[in-house]
């Protein structure tokens, strides 16, 4: 299964370089930074715990598992809205096509913004997240001062709500959600569970070639998060980019590396070769499963 949703640093297209890291047998699944959640929806395990600090998108997770039909029916009614006012755009252009026309879509997308920073009630919220993932600038994730989602319509000819399907309702309503500090999920799992990790970068990047980006996760967190991991009961994967202290810190557990390039298509303007790290704590050779318990052997 895909994730439905736009995330930067999404891992679907690199699970590939470490599918073989993840154990085969395990009881609950843990992913305490899902964001986008990529190996999430691709393990769609029988169990499952997830957690992200972005409560607006937890809530959208929250309400996939629990209110799926109506998310659905506004979703339905989005993308037929959508597709009407791209016709009358695109018969507007034949019609003027040395003229600027408007384009309803354009103000659809300013008052979903707007609902986006100021809920009104009117759309759900997860609907109204999705929809600004889906047809935001290139997929930008920006705030002004005030703390608002200031990122331009995309101008995308279409919105495809399709992606976003009952079976990934089905995984979520096996899935307990939680939406805060990583370190609830780590009392929570155990030695016969697996915990893969995907944190916050440790670096200070261009954000699409605009903001710099540094969020709230600072080298006193990732020391935090390096010693918590090492203390760990269950069996756990992490995928970080590779920095002098991300090698500090997780020397002793670094089992592989990939090449990642990030770009993202504005005007050629940002491009991000990075290294990931493939860190794990156990060692899939040793592992000894029975019905009651996992044993790991490092």
């Amino acid at each position: 299964m895909k994730p439905f949703l736009k995330y930067r640093g999404g891992k679907t297209t690199e699970i590939k370089y470490f599918q073989q890291h993840i154990p085969q047998t395990f009881d609950t699944y843990y992913e305490p930074f899902v964001g986008g959640g990529a190996v999430f929806f691709h393990l769609n395990h029988r169990k499952s715990v997830i957690n992200d600090i972005n409560e607006k998108l937890m809530k959208t997770y929250w309400d996939i598992k629990n209110n799926y039909h109506e998310v659905r029916k506004q979703l339905d009614l989005l993308q037929d809205i959508y597709e009407k006012n791209q016709k009358e755009y695109e018969a507007l252009k034949r019609q003027f096509p040395n003229d600027k026309v408007p384009n309803k879509n354009e103000e659809l997308y300013y008052k979903m913004r707007e609902e986006f920073n100021h809920p009104t009630g009117e759309w759900l919220e997860s609907v109204v997240y999705f929809f600004i993932n889906k047809t935001s600038y290139s997929g930008m994730i920006r705030y002004n001062k005030q703390r608002e989602y200031n990122v331009p319509f995309g101008r995308y000819k279409t919105f495809n709500t399709k992606l976003l399907t009952e079976e990934h309702s089905h995984l979520l309503k096996r899935t307990d959600i939680y939406n805060g500090d990583y370190s609830k999920l780590f009392s929570l799992a155990t030695s016969s569970d697996f915990m893969f990790l995907d944190p916050p970068y440790d670096c200070i990047f261009s954000d699409y070639g605009n903001e710099k980006f540094t969020g709230d996760f600072d080298e006193d967190e990732h020391r935090r998060l390096a010693q918590d991991f090492k203390n760990l009961d269950c069996m756990a994967l992490m995928i970080i980019s590779k920095t002098p202290l991300t090698t500090e810190l997780y020397n002793k557990y670094v089992v592989d590396e990939y090449h990642k390039n990030y770009s993202v298509n504005i005007r050629n303007r940002f491009k991000n070769e990075a290294k990931h790290l493939v860190i794990r704590n156990f060692d899939p050779a040793k592992i000894k499963f029975n019905k009651e318990k996992i044993s790991i052997h490092m």
